[in-house]
């Protein structure tokens, strides 16, 4: 089971191997810095570990933490080294900090890294840092080229360019895989789907979490090992007068109680805008003409 070894208070004594950045968003190029990592441990033995931020560290999160945790462990890692991106964290001199890794990983072994990583305060320091540091503490530093997608370097700021654009195909493509969210499905207001004939299931999203373009979308879930494809509304619910960000889902052909389940959702394509309807009923016909589209 990956474990998490925290910044301040943790420790691990196993052999071990970091990689270091945020990992927001989990993009190509982390993909690529993790299938190295992966590799070198491999051939040597060493548990695999990713260092992350339980917060926010540039005004919301791709993945929230909990998310990233899911992440992090379908792709194998063992442990995820993790911090408070405080005053205290910001301040901290690079050396210092890379010092303190080293004490609280006891036998690190290998630090790998893209070129464009920067730590330290006001990041000062770089990835020749990092190497230089490797080179004094007897640490294998391996430091890997950025990932370009079209163009563009990969990278959690062009993550959520396609977030506030309902770009899920492009999302899709960058990170590697499709764009999820989860969560546990709410108890609340359960029975309005059903009055329409369309029972949801309804995640409410952290303030931490970076939104994600308002409107209705096709998604897919795995429940109950099971494969289901629905639709969902991310965003307020204008009908019902209802202006909160919540991610509604429908899943076409499923039967059963999600209430306080956890669930993922992973979104496919933009379907349509979100707009007021004059009835429940009008609502329940556009409804089906969604179904439609994704069937």
């Amino acid at each position: 089971m990956m474990r998490v070894v925290d910044y301040k208070v943790g420790a691990l004594s196993e052999p071990c191997l970091l990689l270091f950045g945020y990992f927001d968003g989990m993009h190509v190029g982390h993909r690529a810095l993790l299938a190295r990592a992966k590799e070198i441990a491999c051939e040597r033995n060493l548990l695999v570990g990713i260092m992350t931020f339980y917060d926010s560290k540039n005004g919301g999160q791709v993945y929230t933490f909990d998310e990233r945790l899911y992440l992090f462990e379908s792709l194998g890692i063992d442990f995820v080294y993790a911090a408070r991106f405080d005053e205290s964290f910001r301040s901290t001199e690079g050396r210092d900090f890379l010092g303190h890794t080293a004490q609280t990983l006891q036998q690190l072994r290998v630090c790998v890294c893209g070129t464009d990583f920067t730590f330290g305060r006001e990041a000062r320091c770089g990835a020749e840092e990092l190497r230089d540091f490797c080179a004094q503490r007897n640490i294998e530093g391996v430091i890997l080229p950025l990932v370009r997608l079209r163009g563009e370097k990969a990278a959690a700021s062009l993550a959520k360019q396609y977030l506030a654009g309902g770009e899920a195909e492009k999302l899709a493509e960058l990170l590697g895989d499709k764009y999820f969210i989860r969560g546990t499905v709410a108890t609340e207001g359960r029975r309005v789907g059903r009055t329409i004939g369309f029972p949801t299931a309804n995640i409410h999203l952290p303030p931490e979490k970076y939104p994600l373009k308002a409107g209705v979308y096709a998604v897919s879930a795995e429940i109950g090992g099971r494969a289901y494809r629905g639709i969902a509304n991310y965003g307020s619910r204008p009908t019902f007068g209802d202006g909160r960000t919540v991610l509604e889902v429908y899943f076409d052909g499923f039967a059963g109680d999600l209430y306080g389940q956890m669930i993922t959702v992973y979104f496919d394509s933009f379907i349509r805008e979100i707009r007021k309807f004059g009835s429940a009923e009008e609502l329940s016909e556009q409804l089906k003409k969604d179904l439609e589209k994704i069937r």
